[in-house]
């Protein structure tokens, strides 16, 4: 009998070439208004502040899209598809062609239930692409605006 030890997935916020690589990919500059949530949220918070994003800003999840649509959220903490939904409401907490950046851990996709890209399309959101590295998968998903709700 092999016994294999699954090693959790390190959160995007503790990886700051990860963090320097997804942010690029997704385009979020220096000036970009970022909010960052999760428990992860102020180690990420950390990073952001000593390389250059002084409008990156903590929100904690109850509090998302209160203070208006940002141009990129940042969820660096492992997620699954119904956190995530729960987590973003009407997902309108970004302006149109605003970034989410949301890690999820291979283990919880490989366990089943509704996926990602399944999960934000109905509040318009867009995958432009999904990294995989290190135990983790970061999506990368651009919110297109209204057209895309389905009714409920």
């Amino acid at each position: 009998m092999a016994t294999f030890h699954i090693q959790p997935a390190q959160p995007l916020a503790a990886d700051g070439a990860a963090l320097t690589h997804v942010l690029n990919r997704a385009g979020v500059g220096k000036l970009s208004l970022v909010h960052v949530t999760g428990p992860s949220g102020p180690m990420a918070m950390l990073w952001l502040n000593r390389h250059g994003y002084q409008r990156a800003l903590y929100v904690p999840e109850s509090r998302i899209g209160a203070g208006g649509p940002a141009d990129a959220l940042l969820v660096p903490h492992a997620v699954g598809a119904d956190e995530l939904t729960r987590l973003l409401r009407d997902g309108e907490c970004l302006r149109e062609g605003g970034v989410l950046i949301v890690q999820t851990s291979a283990a919880r996709s490989a366990m089943g239930g509704e996926s990602i890209p399944a999960a934000l399309a109905p509040i318009g959101y867009e995958i432009q692409c999904r990294l995989s590295d290190r135990g983790r998968d970061i999506y990368i998903a651009r919110r297109c605006g209204m057209g895309f709700k389905q009714a409920a």
